[in-house]
């Protein structure tokens, strides 16, 4: 267990020199990795795939995506500890899971696949969306909305979505953390995290309103420096726990698929 926790941090400090972490997701990532990692090398090697992925994702294009998303989302490009634990908390308690019950590892290494990859192709689906230029269209109301409005789709979104889901959940066979027969299992979990991710983004994530530039926004500071106001939405579910509830609908996915 000192050796997976070593390493964890060897890798954690790597992302953060790389400035994909900030200082409290290092911790994160250190707690989250070297957990995985004691489960066993194959949620390890999978955990670093995952990430390096999205780390490479949010990298292509990058300064063409903050200028297109800069006055509407809350936070930037590092990961810090909360955006860590949404995304891999699920992940975490499952190889927790795997440590105390032996017996059932192989069961929750596809449900925590399940859930990092639903994680995995929600964050593929918002940079494939935000690379392209056009404007999204809300789910809730079918009108343009600004690029990086959460709960807003575009077709290279989608697409990005889909093919996301695929390839990580053939990275977790890949990796040997679930069998062959799973992959459909897992990547259908993907699917539906990321979906259930802008379905709750569109109607029910919280969303503020700049009286300065009377713009929307998910920023309690706006870019502008005013001071935001409650718009709409449930005031206490932001981005990140909307996020959580993305690899909780992956991991509950693929029980109900009876794996």
């Amino acid at each position: 267990m000192a050796t997976a926790f070593g390493l964890a941090a060897l890798i954690a400090g790597i992302a953060w020199r790389s400035g994909s972490l900030s200082k409290s997701g290092l911790l994160a990532a250190f707690l989250v990795g070297g957990t995985a990692m004691s489960a066993g090398s194959s949620w390890g090697r999978f955990l670093v795939l995952w990430f390096v992925s999205a780390s490479l994702a949010s990298r292509i294009g990058r300064r063409q995506k903050e200028r297109a998303t800069a006055d509407v989302v809350a936070k930037g490009g590092q990961r810090d500890a909360a955006q860590v634990l949404a995304n891999g908390g699920v992940y975490g308690l499952c190889a927790v899971g795997a440590l105390v019950l032996p017996t059932q590892a192989a069961l929750l290494a596809t449900v925590g696949a399940g859930a990092l990859v639903a994680a995995g192709a929600d964050t593929l689906a918002t940079e494939t969306g935000t690379l392209w230029r056009g404007q999204p269209w809300s789910l809730r109301t079918g009108s343009r909305v600004p690029t990086g409005s959460s709960g807003a789709v575009s077709v290279p979104g989608t697409l990005g979505m889909l093919l996301g889901a695929w390839l990580l959940a053939l990275g977790a066979l890949f990796t040997g953390l679930i069998p062959a027969d799973r992959v459909f299992h897992v990547t259908l979990a993907g699917m539906a995290g990321a979906t259930a991710d802008t379905l709750v983004g569109a109607w029910w994530q919280t969303r503020r309103w700049c009286p300065t530039c009377e713009r929307e926004t998910e920023q309690s500071v706006h870019q502008c420096g005013t001071t935001t106001q409650p718009w709409r939405g449930l005031p206490w579910l932001d981005n990140d726990r909307v996020n959580v509830l993305c690899t909780a609908v992956g991991a509950a996915t693929v029980l109900l698929l009876g794996v």
